[in-house]
C-alpha cells in the first residue's frame, strides 16, 4: 500500500518538541503489520493560531527556519521507518522564504510541495480566499517544476487551482515533464466541501495527466447534509472512486488517509473522522477495493499508480536533476 498524504513530518517535529515518540512508534507498528510500503510524508503550516491550537506554542518559532524543521523532521522519521519508501512534502509553503531556500529544501530532500493550505498566502490561497497565484507563487513552481518537485494542487481554492493548472500545461507544451497530483482531494458533486474538487477541476486535472489521491476521511467523504449515522461511510468512499474513475480512468487514482488522529489531544473529534483505522487498513481497503471494482483495479489504485507514477518518476528526475543514487 501506498499512502499519498500523512503529516508524518509534523508528527515528528511535534514528538521532538515534546520529546515523545511514542505516537511514532505506533505509527511505524502500523505500517509493518499493513504492508504499507510508501508515503508521502507532510510538514504542514497553516496560521500561527492554528498551529498552537492543534500542536503546541512551541511547534512554529520565528527563530527556527523551514529548512531546520525539515530537516530535524525528516532525520526522526527516517529512524522510525527506515523500511518505508517516503516522499518528503512540504503542505502550506508561505512560510518557504523564496526559490532559493526552496532549493536548499530540495537538496536536502524536499520532493513535493502543496503550495498554500486554506488560508492566503503570499504564493496562493486556498478556499478562504478567492485569490489566485501571485506572481511569488508562479516563481516559486517554476522553481520547484526546474528541480523536478512534484505538484500537488490539494488545497488550493478554484483561481489558484487554475492558475496552476494552466502554468503546468503551458511546462508540458514546451516538453517539460511536471508530475502532479491533487494528494488529498475529494468529490464536491458528492461532499458538498470547498476543500473537493467540482467536476471542471476534476476534468482539468485530467488535462495535465494528474492522480488524484481520494482520502478517507468522513468530512470530505459524506456530503455536510447526510445524517452519518444513516449510511456506510465505506462504501460512500468506494462511490468517490468509481466517480473519479468515470472521468480520469483507473490508472490515475491513488488513496490517502490524511489521518489527523494525532491531533485528537488538541480536539478530540479527529479521532472519529477517519473511515478505515490504520491497525487494519490493508485489509480493509483492499477487501473493499476488490469487491467494488476487481483485483487489478485495487492494485493500481493501492500500489502500482503511486509507486509507478510518484515515487519513481520522482526518483527519476532526482538522478537526473542532481545525479543523486537514491
Amino acid at each position: 500500500m501506498f499512502d499519498t498524504h500523512y503529516d508524518l513530518l509534523t508528527i515528528a517535529y511535534n514528538s521532538y518538541i515534546k520529546n515523545d515518540y511514542s505516537y511514532l512508534e505506533k505509527i511505524s507498528k502500523y505500517f509493518r503489520d499493513n504492508n504499507v510500503k510508501g508515503v508521502i510524508a507532510n510538514l504542514y503550516f497553516m496560521s500561527r493560531e492554528e498551529m498552537i491550537d492543534e500542536l503546541s506554542p512551541n511547534y512554529y518559532q520565528d527563530s527556527i527556519s523551514v529548512y531546520d524543521m525539515f530537516v530535524k523532521a525528516k532525520e526522526i522519521l527516517d529512524t522510525f521507518l527506515p523500511d518505508t519508501e517516503i516522499l518528503y512534502s512540504i503542505e502550506g509553503a508561505d512560510y518557504i522564504t523564496g526559490p532559493e531556500e526552496l532549493e536548499k529544501l530540495y537538496d536536502a530532500g524536499l520532493d513535493s510541495l502543496i503550495l498554500c493550505w486554506n488560508t492566503e498566502s503570499k504564493y496562493g490561497s486556498g478556499f478562504r480566499s478567492d485569490k489566485g497565484l501571485t506572481a511569488s507563487g508562479k516563481e516559486l513552481i517554476e522553481k520547484a517544476i526546474d528541480l523536478g518537485i512534484g505538484i500537488d494542487l490539494s488545497h488550493a481554492n478554484i483561481n489558484t487551482f487554475n492558475d496552476l493548472v494552466d502554468l503546468i500545461k503551458e511546462k508540458q507544451n514546451q516538453g517539460i515533464e511536471v508530475i502532479s497530483y491533487a494528494s488529498h482531494s475529494n468529490v464536491r458533486s458528492l461532499s458538498d466541501r470547498k476543500r473537493n474538487l467540482n467536476d471542471n477541476q476534476l476534468e482539468r486535472l485530467n488535462e495535465i495527466g494528474a492522480l488524484i489521491g481520494i482520502f478517507s476521511n468522513k468530512s470530505f467523504v459524506v456530503d455536510p447534509s447526510i445524517q452519518e449515522d444513516s449510511i456506510d461511510n465505506r462504501v460512500m468512499y468506494m462511490d468517490h472512486i468509481d466517480y473519479v474513475s468515470k472521468i480520469v480512468g483507473f490508472d490515475r487514482i491513488v488513496v490517502a488517509t490524511d489521518d489527523m488522529e494525532f491531533c485528537s489531544d488538541a480536539d478530540p473529534i479527529y479521532a472519529t473522522r477517519k473511515i478505515y483505522n490504520y491497525e487494519n487498513i490493508y485489509n480493509d481497503l483492499s477487501s473493499d477495493l476488490i469487491k467494488k471494482f476487481g483485483i487489478n483495479n485495487c492494485e493500481k489504485i493501492i500500489y502500482s499508480n503511486c509507486k509507478e507514477k510518484i515515487f519513481n518518476k520522482i526518483r527519476e528526475n532526482r538522478k537526473k536533476k542532481r545525479g543523486k543514487n537514491l
